[in-house]
């Protein structure tokens, strides 16, 4: 299966998710992410912590819809400091890749939206990392989470919308797994 990663800051490359069915992977210490067409915020927009309240419904229909970034209001509430973007990189099979700058480090979260059922299954197979990150309760249907070489990481889904998410961050997994809660939310 073909493996998508996130890349934030060139810190920590990590395998994150499947997105089809064939079989090869890539792999980079860059802070590119694709040659894709990218956009930016205009500004940046600096918001108090604190870590959105919302729950991911498990009863939704899939739709065909594609993926969307959170916000940069969302992503800095959820990350806390001051950040700018997103810089949005769409990828195959309703993917996108959506990247955060801040002065603390650059955050981002990759989200594959409304997956077939057979491409989800084994997305959520590949979420727990490799090797196996921690259960991490109260995000979507099931998360995994760690925190490695001052980076947090943390994937997740949502069985209702098919969708798998991968956040990375600098710092605690607290933020981290708030940015992933956003983008369930929003996908």
């Amino acid at each position: 299966m073909k493996r998508h990663l996130l890349l934030t800051g060139g810190a920590l490359a990590v395998g994150l998710l499947v997105a089809g069915c064939g079989s090869s992977s890539s792999s980079s210490t860059t802070t590119s992410v694709a040659s894709a067409p990218t956009t930016t915020a205009a500004s940046a927009t600096t918001v108090t912590t604190t870590a959105p309240t919302s729950t991911t419904a498990t009863t939704a229909a899939s739709s065909t819809a594609a993926a969307s970034c959170p916000t940069l209001a969302q992503a800095t509430a959820a990350l806390g400091g001051t950040f700018t973007g997103p810089i949005s990189t769409p990828i195959p099979d309703s993917g996108i890749v959506c990247e955060y700058t801040g002065s603390g480090g650059n955050a981002g979260v990759t989200i594959f939206a409304h997956q077939s059922a057979a491409v989800f299954a084994g997305q959520v197979h590949k979420a727990t990392g490799n090797p196996a990150m921690p259960a991490i309760s109260g995000v979507g249907d099931g998360a995994y989470g760690m925190t490695t070489g001052g980076r947090s990481v943390v994937n997740a889904y949502s069985n209702g919308t098919h969708t798998v998410v991968a956040a990375q961050g600098p710092g605690a997994i607290g933020p981290v797994v708030a940015l992933a809660k956003v983008a369930l939310a929003d996908n």
